[in-house]
């Protein structure tokens, strides 16, 4: 076989393994930055993780098109599904979030952690139940955060956590304001990076 037809039998057999090489890389970018991304952002960046790789999957990855990486989000949703992740995708713009049942697991996991001391102490439950929402859905606006919590106003308790620089208000892309944590939040919770708690969610998951 010629190293044309190798490729092309490579191509044609290895979509699957390009797909799941640029979604893996998609997710771990959205979960660890807890920011939204545009489609072009993210093929620049799957363009600098995959572009001088010597495996030939990852290379085609680093050239898919805008169609081809939202098709490979897209048929990826039910193994993403499996793990309690989501990924959408609104006007171009991709977010990753929990879904119910792994929010639960996260939010029990946030609140085993919470240290006893230096100020954290004084967060109640229902304020580490606001500040696991935020860690595991982030970037997540007041309006989306009031929609999880029905009737109960926990708007100061957003305001104490950000006093407490656990959370910060940022504007997304389409220029709303929204909440994440803080590096101030991982060294209180002892996690290197949000990454921690990815593997967490596979580890639950698995």
């Amino acid at each position: 076989m010629n190293e044309f037809a190798s490729k092309g039998k490579r191509k044609n057999g290895g979509q699957a393994a390009i797909n799941a090489h640029a979604v893996r890389a998609v997710v771990q970018l959205l979960f660890a930055t807890g920011k939204p991304y545009t489609l072009e952002t993210l093929r620049e960046k799957l363009r600098e993780f995959f572009v001088e790789e010597g495996d030939y999957e990852k290379r085609v990855v680093a050239s898919m098109s805008a169609v081809q990486l939202i098709t490979a989000i897209l048929e990826a949703g039910p193994q993403l599904e499996a793990l309690g992740l989501q990924i959408r995708l609104t006007n171009g713009v991709a977010q990753i979030f929990t879904t119910k049942i792994q929010n639960e697991k996260l939010s029990a996991f946030i609140t085993e952690r919470a240290p006893t001391g230096g100020g954290v102490g004084e967060l109640t439950p229902a304020a580490l139940e606001v500040l696991a929402c935020i860690a595991f859905k982030q970037p997540i606006s007041q309006g989306e955060i009031d929609q999880i919590f029905g009737d109960v106003d926990k708007r100061h308790l957003v305001s104490v956590l950000r006093q407490m620089e656990m959370v910060e208000e940022f504007a997304g892309a389409d220029g709303r304001l929204r909440f994440a944590t803080t590096g101030k939040f991982l060294e209180r919770f002892g996690l290197a990076s949000m990454n921690q708690l990815w593997e967490f969610c596979s580890a639950q998951s698995a």
